[in-house]
Formats: C-alpha cells, structure tokens, sequence
C-alpha cells in the first residue's frame, strides 16, 4: 500500500530532474514526458523531436532510479507495456 502512495507523478518527476541538472524549466517551454504507470512504481522518458527519448528513470516509493544511458530510443522490454 505504501508504494502506491508513493508513486512519483510527471511533477515529483520534473522537480528530480531540475534538481539533477540543476536547470529550472522554463513555464512557457512544454516539455513532452512519457509516463508508465504501474500503480506501485512508474517509469519517465523525456521525449524530444523525432520522437528520440532520453535517458529513462525508474520511479518507486519517491525515488528515481536511472535504467537506461539515453540511447534515444524507447527501451525495448516498456514498449509490451505501450
């Protein structure tokens, strides 16, 4: 139950990325996330043009966690989930 109370959403997901880059959005740029929801965690790919993602994160209980080097591609095993 704790985890899906925890869930991160696309917000506790732009906060973390702020913070890792160190670089606030701007509010007039939309930034495009994919989100994966699976009720105990999630995951997040920022997708830019061409529908290139970066680097994608693993969200659980409030953290994030990085699964993938931003190979601009979609990881192949979250497209069954797509």
């Amino acid at each position: 139950m704790a985890a899906i109370l925890t869930n991160p959403t696309k917000k506790d997901y732009i906060l973390f990325s702020e913070e890792l880059t160190g670089l606030k959005t701007p509010e007039n740029v939309n930034v495009e996330i994919e989100r994966l929801n699976f009720y105990l965690f999630s995951t997040y790919a920022p997708k830019g043009p061409l529908n290139h993602y970066g680097i994608v994160h693993f969200g659980f209980m409030g953290i994030f966690f990085r699964i993938s080097n931003g190979q601009y591609g979609y990881p192949n095993w979250l497209e069954f989930f797509n």
